[in-house]
């Protein structure tokens, strides 16, 4: 009966809400809502703080998602292992990945050689997927910045170099290339505070000596180029993210001004199921993977 209502209080936390969570499980809310008390009558204590129709987790209620989150990936660890077939047929991985466009083909190629395991998804910057993986809320995560890490096992998978862009009817449209001096004082839309790729792009600019003029503050990649195609200001991204924007002209950043890494990256706890290891092979496979695939074989 405990299992039963951990794995409610484990919903209910990792949803963000009673109804969400019944939702997920497939239960109605006054159910959920009966095993949570029950938990928390048992040893007297305050797991859950409704605000509205959200909760908030005690301090206590934190503590105890940390083990049941792990829990859980026991739990699906076991399903695997105890699985008739040899071969992946059913499952779920849950992943967070800061951009969609460094993963659909992942996910094609995945689904393709794995159409039983499904895929949920979660998008945010940077230190938004770091978290949702640390708190096991991800099974996996696509992000840069996650290397070195104690708990994390994290594998090189694409090499990005920074881009400078810039409306069509901008004076630079014809440029061949920028030097990111050049970007002083310029009126500038950025990234928000999380965002590795905009603490990367401050460092390049700090060496440069270059103090653009922040003009806009957005919270995704998209924004910023509609916002840089609208003439709000230059704008710095990956060039893999520039392609297909029909309004923005890309301009090369000379020399290595600005680079970076994604990894793939799960947590060395949660390595040996086999669904993790075979995105890991999937994702390591696609052409322009800069990894090597004997990382594979690499226990954490």
């Amino acid at each position: 009966m405990i299992y039963t209502q951990i794995r409610a209080f484990d919903a209910v936390a990792r949803a963000g809400s009673f109804s969400r969570a019944a939702e997920v499980l497939g239960v109605t809310q006054p159910a959920l809502t009966i095993q949570v008390k029950a938990l928390e009558e048992r040893y007297g204590v305050k797991l859950l703080l409704r605000q509205g129709r959200s909760v908030q987790l005690t301090e206590l209620g934190a503590r105890l998602f940390q083990m049941s989150r792990r829990l859980a990936g026991l739990e699906e660890q076991i399903r695997e292992t105890l699985a008739a077939s040899h071969e992946l047929e059913q499952g779920q991985l849950r992943l967070a990945v800061d951009g969609p466009h460094i993963v659909m083909g992942i996910f094609a190629r995945f689904l393709a050689r794995h159409p039983g395991i499904g895929l949920s998804v979660a998008l945010g910057n940077s230190r938004f997927v770091r978290q949702e993986l640390l708190d096991r809320r991800a099974d996996i995560a696509i992000v840069p910045g996650v290397d070195g890490h104690p708990q994390i096992h994290a594998v090189p998978l694409w090499h990005h170099k920074g881009v400078v862009i810039v409306a069509r009817h901008h004076p630079w449209a014809e440029r061949t290339e920028i030097d990111l001096a050049e970007l002083d004082g310029q009126p500038m839309v950025g990234r928000e505070d999380g965002s590795m790729t905009q603490r990367l792009v401050d460092e390049a600019l700090a060496r440069a000596g270059a103090a653009p003029r922040p003009v806009l503050e957005l919270g995704s990649r998209e924004a910023l180029c509609e916002a840089v195609g609208a003439g709000l200001g230059i704008g710095i991204v990956w060039e893999l993210e520039a392609h297909g924007a029909a309004r923005l002209v890309t301009i090369p950043i000379a020399g290595d001004g600005l680079r970076s890494t994604d990894y793939v990256a799960c947590l060395k706890s949660e390595w040996m199921r086999r669904s993790i290891k075979a995105f890991f092979q999937v994702a390591l496979a696609l052409p322009g993977a800069r990894s090597d695939i004997a990382a594979l074989r690499a226990a954490p």
